[in-house]
């Protein structure tokens, strides 16, 4: 699923706004640090964009008129998340690598994963997931674990088709 000893290369660290968490949890697991809150005040949000130094990535028309977030800033115009990938692509310059040597974020936290044993997993995912996948990694903050299921195969996919269109 991510790498597991590859070091993480500097990349843009971005904050999607609370319009925005299924193109955060896109943009965590293809290595993007993303900031994501659900519930928000835009001038918390405003000042975080500033001192953590994340560029902001929103689809509020009122919150990119802030002077301070002049050239900070992305309008996504689509709710389609196909689309917001691709402008994304298109404007931020991000690219759809998804391999092992992507250094993948957790889905829900953001925190860099980390490899774990095959034994250690395996008490903590179905048996049958345990028996069937050889890498696993988790996320030290709020200890998910991940591995290279279906659901990778499917964004794997996406991820091409996007890169095809």
């Amino acid at each position: 699923m991510s790498s597991l000893n590859a070091p993480i290369a500097p990349s843009p660290a971005f904050f999607a706004d609370a319009m925005l968490g299924r193109l955060a949890r896109w943009l965590r697991t293809l290595g993007y640090d993303t900031a994501y809150e659900k519930i928000i005040a835009d001038g918390t949000l405003t000042e975080r964009v500033l001192t953590e130094h994340r560029w902001l990535l929103t689809r509020d028309r009122n919150l990119v008129q802030r002077k301070v977030l002049r050239d900070r800033h992305t309008l996504i115009v689509s709710d389609h998340l196909q689309h917001q990938l691709r402008q994304l692509q298109s404007e931020r310059h991000i690219t759809f690598d998804l391999t092992d040597n992507t250094a993948s974020r957790c889905a829900s936290c953001n925190d860099i994963l980390t490899p774990i044993p095959h034994e250690e997993a395996a008490r903590k995912v179905p048996a049958y997931v345990a028996s069937s996948q050889p890498r696993f990694v988790q996320c030290p903050s709020c200890e998910r674990t991940y591995w290279p299921g279906t659901h990778w195969t499917h964004m794997l996919a996406r991820l091409q088709e996007l890169r095809t269109s």
